[in-house]
């Protein structure tokens, strides 16, 4: 994911910015093997890789209960980036996407066959570092965030072929497939550094609604943006028959003839000269101004939800990365 033209990103990473190094080491040790094939793949994603919003995630909500980040903070901020670069490898196959973040797609570079098995091979390494942690808490939210991400692919894959998604499920979707492993970043970090079970739940509770902000911000900008703060071409969900939370409010204020034809436009494949009734369709239905005011309204909660936790710079930090997160690729 972008942050923004100018990689506004990297000021709410300086405090943690030798952690975010030890943690690139780490992540690249943990997936070389000595293996031609692999190594290539290793050297690909890692001259593409995103901007690290997920470790930096992690790495922050350690530094609420610890000057530094330990050992254990760095393996829990590479175990949660395999498991969150995996599924997008996997989404790229089946999407069959030629870009991610404005460079050739896994599956474009190197074909399905050898993208799906590297995405398996870092779940493996997922595995592997969460048994070598000894802790069963990691196990709990590991295996619960899989298996919601999972759960998450599976309804916007059914709901997109019958395209009968409604908010109710828009919102179980994101919240299962993005929301859930912001949940477990912020979790993870939290417990690597001994703090209460309180202040796991606050931030686990802060990481689940940045989570369901930061989609909703990624599903506007497919839309309304210029395709800079995606890192691909806008209009993408369209396209795939994908229903978003602007798009699902716009039909929920139409008239049922009106969300019929709507529906029966996308059904059949949205055309790129399209694109544009559909966007004026959702801004005059009020759907894009829904969409902001929801979004909102989760960071609102989300920075709620740290003030159980004493102020410090590194609150206030995470508190401002949250609306920021909200305001990317304008």
């Amino acid at each position: 994911m972008v942050f923004g033209r100018n990689g506004a990103l990297a000021r709410f990473q300086q405090p943690v910015s030798d952690d975010l190094k030890r943690f690139r080491e780490y992540y690249k040790r943990t997936l070389q093997s000595g293996y031609f094939v692999i190594d290539r793949v290793v050297s690909h994603l890692c001259r593409t890789h995103g901007k690290g919003f997920r470790p930096t995630l992690t790495l922050l909500s350690a530094r609420l209960g610890a000057d530094r980040a330990n050992e254990t903070t760095i393996k829990a901020a590479v175990i949660v980036e395999l498991l969150h670069e995996a599924t997008l490898i996997h989404d790229d196959v089946v999407d069959e996407s030629p870009q991610r973040r404005g460079f050739p797609s896994l599956p474009a570079r190197f074909k399905n066959k050898v993208s799906v098995l590297f995405g398996d091979y870092m779940l493996a390494n997922v595995l592997r570092e969460t048994l070598s942690a000894r802790d069963l808490r990691w196990l709990d939210i590991l295996s619960d965030t899989a298996r919601r991400m999972a759960r998450g692919e599976l309804l916007q894959a059914a709901r997109a072929r019958k395209l009968n998604m409604n908010e109710e499920d828009y919102l179980e979707m994101i919240g299962d497939k993005t929301a859930s492993l912001f949940n477990a970043c912020c979790r993870m970090g939290s417990l690597t550094v001994g703090m209460s079970d309180e202040a796991v739940d606050a931030l686990g509770e802060y990481g689940e609604r940045l989570g369901i902000a930061f989609q909703i911000r990624d599903d506007l900008l497919d839309i309304f943006g210029d395709g800079r703060g995606l890192g691909k071409p806008t209009g993408g969900d369209l396209r795939e028959k994908k229903l978003t939370l602007p798009l699902l409010a716009a039909l929920s204020r139409s008239g049922k003839r009106e969300a019929s034809r709507i529906r029966a436009r996308i059904r059949r494949g949205v055309r790129r000269s399209e694109i544009e009734k559909i966007k004026e369709f959702i801004r005059i239905k009020g759907g894009e101004k829904y969409a902001v005011e929801y979004m909102t309204e989760q960071v609102n909660k989300a920075v709620e939800a740290l003030h159980i936790l004493p102020e410090s710079p590194i609150r206030n930090l995470m508190e401002e990365l949250a609306y920021f997160a909200i305001k990317r690729g304008k």
